[in-house]
């Protein structure tokens, strides 16, 4: 008799996890936790180094600033960021001489993928969905 309730309570530890496990899942999935990622490549070609560089991500009311290392002539960095939905985005490179470079507002939404060509005198935006 003592084994068959010791089965039974493991069984309804098991079966209370996977309800616990299912119910959160649930959660996250109506919350849009499962929404995939924006993908940022920033290529330097700009013959210089990128002293300071900066991203500026306007999404659903909120508004965020991603700042990158300094970023040496010919170096590529990526970056990977959450979007609720839609939104838009400006990138701002600083050089090493002073001129700042800027990107116009580009559009992105989950999933996105952007390669950004930053040169001497501008930015070249490449979005793929």
């Amino acid at each position: 008799m003592m084994p068959i309730k010791k089965i039974f309570i493991a069984f309804l530890i098991i079966f209370s996890l996977m309800i616990g496990f299912m119910a959160g899942a649930l959660t996250a999935g109506l919350n849009y936790w499962f929404q995939p990622l924006v993908h940022i490549q920033i290529s330097n070609q700009s013959g210089q180094t990128i002293k300071k560089l900066k991203l500026l991500v306007n999404t659903a009311s909120n508004k965020h600033e991603i700042t990158f290392p300094s970023l040496e002539n010919n170096k590529a960095i990526k970056a990977r960021f959450f979007v609720q939905g839609e939104g838009g985005y400006r990138l701002e490179a600083t050089l090493a001489n002073g001129q700042i470079v800027s990107s116009g507002r580009g559009y992105i939404e989950s999933g996105s993928t952007v390669k950004e060509l930053v040169g001497s005198n501008e930015i070249i935006s490449k979005v793929s969905y």
